[in-house]
């Protein structure tokens, strides 16, 4: 039987991390995987590609709601069929997965009853967790499904904060194991053999085609200045949830792109992608504004959705 093991966690939290210390710990195993995004091109599945992993990516929604359900159920059924051991789920960060047990319960005739749910993991952010949990709730819902949560960013949070993290995560979930860590930097075979019993049993999602936040795509033909595009990057950060992506540069060529809330990290990448930055926000119109008024102030027009 196929063990499944899902990934949870808001925008920037960690997950792909996770995922590839997945899918490092487990090389021994046969091993298959599905990544869900909002956006219409999938930069996770760039980022945790491996020789020999099938990945299934799955963009344009969350994987619980019915806008593309049935493309998850497909994969599900695809992935049931072959001799992987395990198959890692990463759900977008703003997926609710409270019907997870419902979707593979209702295609056992399908899977052969190939599929069993091992267990999820919820990566909550250290640094924006408490600022977001009361208003998200898809957040508090991957808690609340969880068998293991991991307060992920400890580098950057005090003793105080991982208390009031815990406390909060408790009173979601108060069966639920709580590890702290660094880049996701865990013993994660440890989690995973290791899970809290569910508490929370399937239930109706909150992911609905109405409730999908604005994704835009923004790229670019030729590479900018470094200290341009950290400007661009910022002139729109406080109103997005996730960016997220790849920029060609002057100074060190295409670098990966990475920030949530005001908190930006860019690191060169190995190989030469196009520009590529995906932007998800709640903000349609204002953040279609702020992106064409932008490039054209600070990149010289030289980025566009």
């Amino acid at each position: 039987m196929i063990q499944i093991v899902l990934l949870s966690g808001f925008l920037g939290a960690g997950k792909t991390t996770l995922m590839q210390r997945l899918l490092d710990t487990y090389k021994d195993h046969k091993i298959g995987v599905i990544i869900n995004e909002f956006g219409e091109i999938n930069i996770d599945a760039k980022l945790v590609s491996r020789d020999g992993i099938d990945i299934a990516e799955l963009s344009n929604g969350s994987i619980f709601c019915a806008c593309i359900k049935d493309k998850f159920v497909d994969g599900l059924i695809a992935m049931a069929k072959t001799d992987i051991e395990y198959l890692f789920i990463e759900a977008s960060g703003l997926a609710d997965p409270s019907n997870m047990g419902d979707i593979v319960s209702g295609i056992k005739k399908d899977t052969g009853d190939n599929l069993l749910i091992k267990g999820s993991i919820c990566v909550a952010d250290g640094v924006s967790f408490l600022e977001l949990a009361d208003v998200l709730p898809a957040l508090e819902r991957q808690v609340k499904h969880a068998n293991a949560v991991i307060v992920n960013k400890m580098d950057l949070i005090d003793d105080e904060t991982f208390k009031e993290i815990s406390q909060k995560v408790a009173e979601i979930n108060p069966a639920v194991k709580i590890y702290a860590a660094t880049h996701c930097n865990v013993d994660i075979k440890n989690i995973v053999d290791h899970f809290a019993p569910a508490v929370a049993g399937s239930e109706e999602t909150t992911n609905t085609y109405e409730s999908r936040p604005t994704t835009f795509i923004v790229r670019g033909d030729e590479p900018v200045e470094k200290e341009k595009l950290i400007a661009f990057i910022e002139s729109i950060a406080d109103s997005s949830y996730r960016i997220k992506g790849f920029a060609k540069t002057i100074e060190e060529g295409t670098v990966e792109v990475s920030g949530v809330v005001n908190n930006l990290i860019i690191t060169p990448w190995e190989t030469e992608e196009n520009t590529e930055i995906v932007v998800i926000s709640s903000v349609g119109i204002k953040m279609l504004s702020l992106i064409t008024a932008n490039a054209e102030k600070i990149l010289e027009g030289r980025f566009y959705i």
